[in-house]
């Protein structure tokens, strides 16, 4: 691995973040938990334009590249959560149950945490997914859970005084899901991450706003290919070095173009590409036979409309782009497979979060 190129490059992206006045840093706060007081949060999820498999150090969560992404609104999460003086009682409830894999996750990103600050005692959340869609992989439900509950976790931590540090809420998210640290904006942000980084500096920032004029929808597909294995296969792949060299000679060019929009369109086509090339060589595929016929057809289709993109994550849900509604509709055409069409509507999740307060307040304990 060229790790030590891939500090050099690093370096050299977070400095430009730095230039610009992109890299704003985490504040600092004193724990101070009320007990038994709930705190809620909201996050939705992002889709990667660049994006990453694979991590340089799994246990500070530190990946081997910068990832760039933006928010959709597929789908939202809502998280509460509560602080108990009493030890040994972190809990997680999601979806009405308890989740033994995000307890551990959970109980995973709450050791750093509470190591950082000081914090004994414990945490409960309750936390609930608000889908447009059944099942389906490739959604990125872990970026929103994971934003959520770093939200409330820090915001019950600090009493509210951190409820606007961005900076902070990712780098705690990345701990659940490394996708976690972008969805805590909503616009356009990279995850600044990179071999023999500092763990205090590998959080998300904001580099541009919602993407207004882009038009996109998906086509929600379900695999059971867990996505901690697709890490683990990736870095495995005789192109690993290759595919993480070819992001940083992207993102290096396309930061000198202010993150433009365009170059992000083409590039999360292309990076979709080259993805399922090194899963597939290290043995993994994740895409079904109904999401493949989608993307023979995106092919296809690209190669007379150059305006139309298309990527996904790892999974076989299928999204498709363009700053031209027609392209997608035309598209479309003769395809009976189930869409969703997105948008920018980042405010959904206010007509549910009334009832889910009576919920979670009734599921953490108290009446």
């Amino acid at each position: 691995m060229r790790n030590s190129k891939y500090k050099r490059y690093g370096e050299e992206i977070q400095r430009h973040l730095q230039k610009e006045n992109l890299l704003v840093l985490p504040e600092k706060y004193d724990a101070d938990p009320t007990e038994e007081k709930i705190w809620y949060s909201h996050s939705y999820p992002i889709k990667a334009f660049e994006k990453f498999l694979g991590y340089y150090d799994s246990d500070e969560r530190i990946a081997y590249n910068p990832s760039i992404s933006f928010n959709t609104d597929f789908s939202f999460c809502l998280s509460a959560c509560v602080y108990l003086k009493k030890t040994g009682e972190d809990r997680v409830i999601l979806d009405g149950e308890e989740n033994e894999a995000y307890t551990r996750k959970a109980n995973f990103a709450l050791t750093k945490f509470k190591k950082d600050y000081s914090i004994s005692g414990s945490f409960k959340f309750y936390i609930k997914r608000y889908r447009k869609y059944q099942k389906a992989k490739g959604m990125s439900e872990s970026s929103a859970v994971a934003s959520a509950v770093s939200k409330s976790l820090i915001s019950c931590t600090f009493n509210g005084q951190a409820d606007g540090d961005f900076p902070l809420q990712s780098r705690y998210a990345r701990y659940v899901s490394g996708s976690g640290t972008r969805a805590v904006f909503n616009g356009i942000s990279m995850w600044l991450s990179y071999p023999g980084m500092r763990k205090e500096d590998c959080f998300a920032v904001k580099i541009g706003e919602i993407p207004q004029d882009i038009k996109y929808g998906i086509f929600p597909k379900n695999n059971q290919s867990p996505t901690d294995s697709a890490h683990l296969r990736a870095v495995k792949s005789p192109f690993y070095n290759s595919w993480v060299n070819e992001k940083y000679k992207f993102i290096r060019r396309n930061m000198k173009r202010s993150f433009n929009i365009d170059d992000l369109l083409q590039r999360s086509t292309a990076d979709m590409l080259s993805l399922n090339s090194v899963l597939l060589s290290s043995g993994l595929m994740i895409q079904t036979p109904e999401s493949l016929r989608i993307l023979d057809r995106a092919l296809k289709f690209k190669e007379k409309q150059d305006n139309f993109y298309f990527t996904a994550d790892t999974g076989p849900s299928i999204m498709i782009l363009s700053r031209d509604a027609s392209l997608i509709k035309e598209f479309r055409e003769g395809i009976d497979d189930n869409f969703l069409q997105g948008g920018f509507n980042f405010s959904q999740h206010i007509d549910y979060m009334e009832k889910f307060k009576k919920e979670a307040s009734m599921a953490l304990g108290f009446r």
